[in-house]
């Protein structure tokens, strides 16, 4: 028995079974039946990256009665250019705009979020970076029992503190006084 590699576009998409139904072109925009599209992982360690959309151009290939077969994924045309045309970046733009970038050649990841971004983990959780980190927002809660803070903190604006505050050592001002003085 036969494969036939032929081209089309989906036209229906089945999430529960990761099935898809293709138009193909060399046969005059006829339907193929449900098709499987492969999954990278189905055991153990189970992955469902995001099914083709409809109207995606995709190869497939098909049994020589055109009955069974597997749609191999979405090919780009001159129509629907790659976004990305270096071999070095690895490139994923979801269709609300969010974006994930990795660049081999000067190691750099990007992620361009346009909602909310959550990460969770059970155990410890480690941030390290060899550079300087800038943290940008409108404002930040850090809402945890007891925050430890090793080295020196510099601060340019004012301090609103809700609770007492003990010190060991002296504190100065820019004008001298300091926790040792008397009214």
């Amino acid at each position: 028995m036969g494969v036939e590699l032929e081209y089309g576009e989906i036209s229906a998409v089945d999430y529960l079974s990761c099935r898809v139904r293709v138009r193909l072109d060399d046969r005059d925009g006829v339907e193929s039946y449900w098709l499987n599209v492969p999954q990278r992982n189905t055991q153990g360690t189970k992955r469902r990256p995001l099914m083709p959309e409809l109207g995606e151009q995709v190869a497939v290939l098909l049994d020589a009665d055109g009955v069974g077969g597997v749609c191999l994924g979405g090919i780009y045309s001159t129509a629907e250019p790659p976004p990305v045309i270096d071999g070095d970046t690895d490139y994923v733009r979801f269709s609300d705009g969010t974006s994930i970038t990795y660049n081999r050649k000067v190691s750099e990841m990007a992620l361009d979020c346009v909602g909310a971004t959550t990460l969770k983990c059970a155990r410890n959780l480690t941030v390290e970076s060899g550079e300087p980190v800038l943290v940008k927002a409108p404002s930040a809660t850090l809402d945890v029992p007891q925050v430890t803070l090793n080295g020196n903190l510099q601060m340019k604006g004012n301090l609103q503190v809700d609770g007492n505050i003990t010190a060991t050592g002296t504190i100065m001002d820019v004008g001298g006084n300091s926790n040792h003085h008397t009214h």
